[in-house]
């Protein structure tokens, strides 16, 4: 009897709002997207896409604005191929765009967004480095390279135009992005010059005072490898080092789309998103 009397006044009583605040995505604000499956132009296989197909994808990482979640991560995102085509006789590559139109934010609204696999999104710092492929002569006979990506391929896309989302006001205050205070680390793209072969990664190291010891790269993309040193260049203050590591023995364990490493140093370690494709 009790049970039914409580349900009867739940149904009454007026539900609780929860305290909400109104934030504004700003135009521009980089959504990192990750494919749950492979994707492939190549036709006999299962995962085999046409244009116009939908992909499988979800934000890779919580987008913060203000100190608000207003994307979170693991949410799926509606992504579609835009254009492809299979490899061809006379060494024609394979090419693949794949075009990502929205995401939900937390208030369930859809934020539209422009970018994608192998596409330049409004206001995006990414690049793509194109990797050539020889041909041997007779050139007529060698068939192109197919494209194949892998679940957990990170690209980019952006938030299309500012959006107004409702975002719960938790107390005391918002909640904070979480950044690991002891070890930060960051490519230092202004050095970058993508028009020649890279041959070292620019990095900047923050640690806390007297913690810096050896660093080095310890995994890429989630797999660990051997590691790979980092090399301290020297002391920027305010706890900031310069650093750089070879790019040449790094990239041998990139795979398509933007790559991700770890970088560790004593008890920290910090990952570092390439903000570049492959």
């Amino acid at each position: 009897m009790r049970k039914v009397l409580c349900v009867y006044l739940s149904l009454l009583l007026p539900a609780v709002a929860m305290p909400a605040e109104t934030v504004t995505i700003p135009f521009g604000t980089t959504v990192f997207c990750e494919l749950d499956r492979q994707v492939t132009t190549r036709q006999k296989e299962v995962y085999a896409v046409q244009t116009g197909d939908i992909v499988q994808a979800h934000v890779w990482r919580d987008v913060w604005v203000d100190g608000h979640r207003v994307i979170a991560a693991g949410t799926p995102v509606y992504a579609k191929v835009e254009r492809m085509k299979k490899a061809r006789m006379a060494g024609q590559k394979g090419f693949l765009e794949i075009e990502v139109l929205s995401a939900p934010a937390v208030d369930k609204q859809h934020v539209a967004l422009d970018g994608g696999y192998d596409r330049s999104g409004k206001g995006r710092m990414g690049v793509t480095i194109g990797l050539a492929v020889a041909l041997a002569w007779p050139f007529v006979f060698i068939k192109g390279k197919n494209v194949f990506l892998e679940p957990g391929t990170i690209f980019d896309a952006v938030v299309r135009a500012p959006t107004d989302v409702e975002v719960a006001v938790d107390a005391p205050g918002p909640v904070q992005d979480p950044e690991e205070p002891g070890f930060v680390v960051k490519i230092v793209y202004e050095k970058l010059d993508l028009e020649k072969k890279i041959k070292e990664l620019p990095l900047m190291l923050r640690a806390e005072e007297g913690s810096l010891t050896r660093a080095n790269v310890v995994s890429v993309n989630g797999n660990e490898i051997n590691p790979i040193q980092v090399t301290v260049l020297g002391d920027e203050g305010e706890d900031t080092y310069r650093a750089v590591v070879d790019f040449r023995l790094l990239s041998n364990h990139f795979g398509r789309g933007m790559n991700r490493f770890e970088i560790e140093m004593g008890e920290h370690r910090a990952e570092v998103l390439l903000e570049v494709e492959f």
